[in-house]
């Protein structure tokens, strides 16, 4: 089988600094690319024995596959740092693939479907946004998923949407999405197939009030994005960045719109909670839409010390909740406990 693989390798980097995207960013150093990473990974999980990959020369392909001695072959000259001209020039040059896998956002999406190729597509998450409807669950997901289709199992192709966002708009708070195309993808339960869906019920304010009268005033607590969160700092009177993360203590406002380091450096273990909510339609409560928040983070909280809120109609839309972040040693429960009122609770499955 001829697999056409590529990587870009700015996807994902703009989250644990807090930039709500990457778009505008480039790369000093190489080693600190989130994407490169994750396709690293994903490539040790896959077999590649029999494969033959069509690459883009450079970080984009073929760095990683000389890395890990697999066999390659090279089918556009990439420049770096690359750009989506790249992405775009790459696909132009592919002939005769069964498959195009590639590692990104939705930005990269968007340039995948800009090329006019329709090929079938598994594609692995790395970005920052992720509003669109055509990523694998996660890295170990895609993995799975690529294996089983590469020993003759056969999967059904749909179309996904590949919805993006204004990431000037986004980093002043202001959400736009927008639908620009579809890719064919495998129909498959280890990919994600809504577009996130945003919900505004009265329960959110029930849950902020429990919340506020419930709290321990000697806790540090990072409030998390969206505004079933952000709810909990208007019943307080504290006006932030819908998109980003907080810290309060005592009902004062200590720190906002944090980015990974500050987070990390101002979070007290065993003196600190986080409180999140779940992504509508999606289910993601940590990795997509809150990159802001790393493996080291999660370890010195403890992941008994965090909260995650719901109003009823998302949750009642959603069957699991997902974890897409690299949790090392960490032990995750396979169900966990969502505020959805007033002292109300349900119980959802936790999927890695």
């Amino acid at each position: 089988m001829r697999i056409g693989f590529f990587v870009n390798p700015l996807a994902g980097y703009g989250g644990p600094i807090n930039n709500k995207g990457s778009d505008n960013l480039q790369i000093n150093n190489i080693e600190d690319s989130v994407s490169l990473k994750i396709a690293q990974s994903f490539l040790s999980k896959i077999d590649t024995g029999n494969l033959i990959f069509v690459v883009p020369s450079g970080y984009m392909g073929a760095y990683l596959l000389d890395k890990m001695g697999i066999r390659y072959e090279i089918s556009y000259t990439s420049n770096y740092p690359s750009s989506r001209e790249d992405t775009i020039n790459y696909l132009n040059s592919l002939e005769n693939i069964d498959i195009l896998c590639f590692i990104g956002g939705d930005g990269t999406a968007r340039d995948v479907i800009s090329s006019g190729k329709d090929f079938l597509t598994l594609a692995i998450p790395a970005g920052v946004k992720m509003y669109s409807s055509v990523f694998s669950l996660n890295v170990n997901h895609a993995a799975s998923l690529f294996n089983s289709i590469i020993s003759g199992d056969k999967y059904e192709s749909i179309y996904g949407d590949v919805d993006d966002i204004d990431e000037e708009e986004f980093r002043r708070g202001k959400l736009s999405v927008k639908l620009y195309g579809k890719l064919r993808i495998p129909l498959s339960p280890d990919i994600i197939l809504n577009s996130k869906a945003e919900y505004s019920t009265p329960s959110i304010y029930d849950i902020a009030e429990y919340i506020c009268d419930t709290m321990d005033s000697e806790i540090y607590y990072i409030i998390g994005p969206g505004t079933t969160c952000k709810a909990i700092l208007k019943n307080m009177n504290i006006d932030t960045n819908l998109l980003g993360f907080d810290m309060i203590r005592g009902g004062k406002l200590l720190s906002m719109d944090m980015d990974e380091e500050t987070i990390y450096k101002n979070m007290v273990p065993g003196r600190t909670k986080m409180i999140i909510s779940p992504i509508g339609g999606q289910g993601f409560i940590l990795g997509r839409g809150t990159k802001q928040i790393s493996g080291r983070i999660i370890k010195g909280i403890g992941f008994d010390n965090i909260i995650v809120i719901s109003s009823e109609e998302k949750i009642n839309n959603l069957k699991y909740l997902y974890i897409d972040i690299d949790t090392g040693d960490i032990k995750i429960p396979k169900y966990i406990r969502i505020l959805t009122g007033y002292g109300h609770f349900k119980l959802r499955q936790l999927i890695e």
